[in-house]
């Protein structure tokens, strides 16, 4: 639930923030983390020892597999500021245009100039979110659409309760194609070749 939903405002994400920056400094929000979904301000969940171990058990295939590539592999926290693809090739990321400031739990970016030191700005190439109990709705759906929507190549929502993973990929024409593993599985990325993920590997750990 947004956590000024009964403001009924939308904000920006140079509003976003400086409320944000505001609330970490009460007394017990020191290390709260936020996204910005929509124009509404939602506080994340706490991630919890399998949620940790997984993000650590994927990044490590993801940063063997982008050393030297010139791509860089991000995680939390590192935020993401996901504006319109018209916008960004116009060359301005005017946080007042941008109503979206995601904090994935896994990015990788190809492109340099959408780093920048206040975060990631622009869609990355592959994002990997791992699903809580608090945040099926927004992984499954709102995340998807966003993603998508802003030019994300290849999304993977990883559910450690149901022990799957679903690869959503998107096409040049914009066409979404969708795979799904279990953790008895090797994921195959659709994006890069010989990018593997042997997720019976986790089970076993």
């Amino acid at each position: 639930m947004s956590i000024f939903e009964e403001q009924k405002k939308l904000y920006n994400a140079f509003e976003f923030q400086k409320i944000i920056e505001n609330e970490n400094k009460k007394l017990g929000n020191e290390n709260c983390q936020y996204e910005l979904i929509n124009g509404q301000i939602y506080m994340m969940s706490s991630p919890n020892e399998m949620h940790h171990d997984l993000s650590k058990f994927i990044e490590k295939y993801l940063d063997n597999y982008f050393e030297n590539s010139g791509c860089k592999v991000y995680h939390a926290p590192f935020d993401l500021f996901l504006f319109d693809k018209k916008h960004f090739a116009l060359l301005t990321s005017d946080k007042s245009t941008c109503k979206d400031v995601y904090v994935p739990d896994i990015m990788v970016v190809c492109d340099k100039d959408k780093r920048r030191e206040d975060g990631v700005h622009g869609a990355p190439d592959l994002v990997v979110e791992i699903v809580s109990k608090s945040s099926i709705r927004i992984d499954y759906q709102e995340k998807l659409f966003a993603y998508m929507n802003f030019g994300v190549k290849e999304y993977w929502v990883v559910d450690p309760m149901k022990q799957k993973i679903m690869v959503f990929t998107q096409s040049d024409d914009g066409s979404l194609s969708t795979y799904n593993y279990t953790f008895d599985d090797t994921l195959m990325s659709e994006l890069y070749d010989g990018l593997h993920i042997d997720f019976h590997k986790f089970t076993i750990i």
